[in-house]
């Protein structure tokens, strides 16, 4: 078989179910100065655009069962990619920037928890959190991009190069499997209510 590196793109995807990571690795090296000076030019910081590349490669891998070029060039996608990512990059700074001035705000509000209440408060947080990570990859994937960066199903779909009723599914699975912890959260709305009233 020949070297990895004389094959296209073409090629590559279409032998990546049998050879997973020499086929990623190939793409990886392929692209990734390429992507990064896209996200460098828009960013103008190194460490934010080695960031986005990195997410790019990562919500690359997690679609490596089921990823089809279906008519576009590998290096079409990637480049859809790397703008997409670097939008949400953006948004989220946004957004961290804006939710960072309100916590000032509420941590004037909020001073007078006593060490016992914020215990609780961390752990409950902390235990919702583990909920999510213990999802399966792609489906922790999916909801996150769902649930954070308030992507529609088909812009789920069109980001992770997979089909609509994929992502379906695995909102269902990830709500299904995090309904184990109504209970918490109710807990949770229930505690924060009554440290507000007092």
């Amino acid at each position: 078989m020949s070297q990895l590196d004389t094959l296209t793109d073409q090629q590559l995807v279409a032998i990546w179910p049998q050879q997973h990571e020499p086929v990623f690795a190939e793409i990886y090296n392929r692209y990734w100065d390429r992507l990064l000076a896209v996200a460098y030019h828009r960013l103008e910081n190194l460490q934010d655009a080695e960031e986005c590349v990195q997410d790019v490669f990562c919500k690359f891998w997690a679609v490596r069962y089921e990823f089809k070029l279906k008519g576009k060039d590998l290096s079409f996608y990637l480049a859809q990619a790397i703008r997409n990512q670097i939008f949400t990059f953006l948004r989220r700074k946004y957004r961290i920037k804006e939710e960072n001035k309100a916590l000032q705000t509420q941590e004037q509000q909020i001073n007078f928890l006593t060490p016992e209440r914020q215990f609780i408060i961390a752990e409950l947080s902390k235990k919702f959190d583990e909920a999510i990570e213990d999802l399966p990859p792609q489906c922790k994937l999916v909801y996150l991009l769902k649930k954070d960066e308030g992507l529609t199903v088909n812009e789920i779909a069109e980001r992770l190069h997979i089909s609509i009723n994929t992502v379906k599914s695995h909102l269902k699975k990830a709500n299904k499997d995090l309904r184990k912890n109504t209970e918490l959260l109710t807990l949770v709305v229930f505690v924060l209510s009554l440290l507000q009233k007092k």
